[in-house]
């Protein structure tokens, strides 16, 4: 499936790098292997564009790019609201998105107890996973792993299950789905309700007038999306 751009399907695969007044523009291919996401997710991310807030395409010889540094500032903020919207735990989602953390930390911005799990995971890699980005040289000899903070994020955000190894708590905290039971995706709802034919870049700023505070438009998206998919409270 095409984007409505009338891309052949050859021209998807082209990596050419175009640099443009200072910016470095990306295709598909390129993203795919600058940041390590398939294909068919970074098509999906693209289709879900009206709701996830995904950068304008540029077309470049018939093939669709991106500026390089503002997509990928927008998938790591759109991973950690994904993460924090996904898990029932109390996860880290603070921090440098690149900086490179070692397992007590990876810990930490999962959700989980100790580090007893993230040392199960590097043996028994989970679905979803992320391999290291780098390893710290140990005293022992020992290489320890590190991983780069929004890799934990997007793990976070789309693993399988919600609990501290893959299942869901019991009680208040085991969300049927994303923001169920937020204020804000009861305000959204009600203009959803009120405007059924709005696109979310049209209904973004009305809800940024009426919050109590300010969100980014990645955490309304991800919000109206809720919304849409759960248009009526459980």
């Amino acid at each position: 499936m095409h984007d409505g751009v009338g891309l052949p399907p050859e021209n998807e695969q082209e990596t050419t790098v175009h640099r443009d007044n200072g910016r470095t523009l990306y295709s598909r291919a390129d993203l795919k292997k600058v940041h390590g996401i398939s294909e068919p997710t970074l098509q999906n991310l693209w289709t879900d564009r009206a709701n996830n807030g995904h950068p304008a395409a540029e077309t470049i010889d018939g093939v669709m790019h991106w500026d390089g540094a503002v997509w990928a500032v927008w998938h790591k903020e759109l991973q950690r609201q994904r993460a924090a919207a996904a898990t029932t735990n109390a996860p880290n989602l603070q921090g440098d998105p690149d900086e490179e953390v070692g397992p007590a930390e990876a810990a930490r911005v999962c959700g989980f107890a100790d580090s007893a799990t993230v040392s199960h995971y590097i043996k028994n890699p989970p679905e979803g996973w992320p391999d290291p980005d780098g390893h710290d040289l140990l005293p022992s000899g020992r290489q320890r792993p590190k991983w780069k903070r929004w890799r934990l994020w997007q793990y976070v955000a789309e693993r399988k299950g919600r609990g501290h190894a893959g299942g869901r708590p019991k009680g208040r905290r085991g969300l049927a789905y994303p923001y169920q039971g937020d204020e804000r995706l009861a305000l959204a709802r009600k203009t959803l309700a009120e405007n059924p034919r709005a696109t979310n870049a049209e209904l973004i700023p009305q809800l940024q007038a009426q919050a109590e505070r300010a969100y980014s438009r990645p955490t309304w998206n991800l919000i109206l999306k809720s919304a849409r998919e759960h248009p009526d409270e459980d």
